[in-house]
């Protein structure tokens, strides 16, 4: 590749985040405007994005409202279409793959690894799908993902960088300000900075700037999101009510649906959630979306992650302690959530952690004189099989209905396990 050619360094990373970010384009934005009707929570979020424009008030109010004021910019830009609200949510699919090309060139120790870790979440199912539809999740995981890039290069300087910081406490502001989770994200990296600047952290000059970016800025942040649902005659003093009966309408759910799945199932794809599904009986084929995480990598995300802690902890390896304790504190709170009703796809946020320490490992194991290259290079090649295997029902591309119904002893081809239906 041409790319390769270039020496590494700045120039390199940016060709290499260039060519990710086409890549991750080129799933995201053909077809955009199929299904051409709201799906799954898209009755929620993108009529919400609507209303916001129209000046009323919003169906969606048990989520901040950052995603949806995004949404609203494809909308107000070309109309209420399928593809103009799910615009903004490929955009931030796509800006995903260099940001998190550039957190994995920091957090990791060589190119290839932040290669193999990228090319590893660009493979996900549920990356792909979140960004291709109007809901709040990929929006999260983009300023999460951002705001743990600029933290980490921050706690890294001798003496902490204002402007790191600055840009830190705006992405942790935009994250919190799109869903409550990314309260996770907020503690890890909080945890982060006690963590690599200890005795330095009390200094009066590094505790305002972490109060900067950990409260302030964010705070202000949220309350700057909920500006238009001012405009529609509600004073900020109404704020604080209103933000405790989001968290009793969070605590005290217990709705069902079809597609509910306990937390601890999640890695092991025991119910992925199903978006949409057309059978066309005209020209027998099937259409379909489901939000399913790649095999190769979801079921592999707590044994590698668990990997990274202990021989992290062991070699004292702080690369191998920040992917895999960043897996588990984003993940691990799902367990003592007061929320009964969620999804499996609610993982995604943790996944970038998992992809960093797949990374990690294979990029070890890349060129080992013994088969473990070989277990590599076959492992890579899995992920991507996986993702082909399953993008006819990412994108709902037309499927054969004898191919979908395809049956080899209760065994079809995409829905491996009865409750995968």
């Amino acid at each position: 590749m041409r790319i390769l050619s270039i020496p590494p360094g700045p120039r390199r990373d940016r060709a290499l985040a260039l060519l990710f970010l086409l890549v991750a384009a080129a799933f995201r934005l053909p077809r955009l405007g199929f299904p051409a009707e709201e799906v799954f929570d898209e009755v929620y979020h993108a009529k919400t994005a609507l209303q916001y424009l129209q000046g009323e008030n919003p169906t969606e109010w048990v989520h901040p409202p950052t995603a949806k004021l995004l949404i609203a910019i494809g909308v107000w830009l070309f109309g209420y279409k399928p593809w103009a609200w799910r615009l903004l949510p490929a955009v931030a699919g796509i800006a995903l793959a260099p940001v998190f090309y550039y957190f994995a060139r920091r957090a990791l120790a060589s190119e290839r690894a932040a290669i193999l870790a990228t090319t590893c979440l660009l493979c996900d199912g549920v990356y792909l799908v979140q960004s291709r539809i109007a809901m709040t999740n990929i929006f999260a995981v983009l300023f999460q993902v951002t705001a743990a890039l600029f933290v980490l290069r921050s706690v890294l300087e001798d003496r902490l960088p204002i402007k790191g910081m600055l840009l830190a406490g705006l992405f942790l502001g935009l994250a919190l300000s799109t869903r409550w989770t990314s309260l996770w994200a907020w503690g890890f990296l909080g945890l982060l900075m006690l963590v690599v600047r200890r005795r330095h952290f009390f200094r009066p000059r590094e505790l305002a700037l972490t109060a900067l970016a950990f409260g302030l800025i964010p705070l202000a942040i949220y309350v700057l999101s909920y500006v238009p649902w001012m405009q529609q005659g509600h004073p900020l003093k109404d704020l604080w009510p209103h933000t405790k009966a989001i968290w009793s309408y969070h605590a005290g759910l217990r709705a069902t649906h079809p597609y509910f799945s306990k937390w601890y199932t999640w890695p092991w794809l025991v119910r992925p959630t199903w978006y949409y599904f057309n059978q066309d009986t005209h020209e027998l084929v099937v259409r379909g979306i489901v939000a399913i995480g790649n095999p190769a990598l979801w079921w592999v995300s707590i044994p590698i992650s668990l990997w990274a802690v202990f021989t992290g902890a062991r070699a004292r390896d702080p690369r191998r302690l920040f992917s895999g304790l960043g897996y588990f504190f984003l993940y691990l709170p799902w367990g003592i959530s007061p929320r009964t009703l969620n999804y499996s796809h609610y993982l995604f946020e943790a996944i970038p952690y998992a992809c960093l320490s797949l990374g990690t490992i294979l990029d070890r194991n890349w060129d080992a004189p013994d088969l473990r290259w070989a277990v590599a290079r076959g492992y890579v090649a899995l992920v991507v099989a996986m993702y082909f295997f399953f993008l006819p029902f990412l994108l709902a591309l037309p499927v054969p209905t004898t191919w979908y119904y395809f049956d080899i002893k209760g065994w079809r081809p995409w829905t491996w396990f009865p409750s995968w239906v």
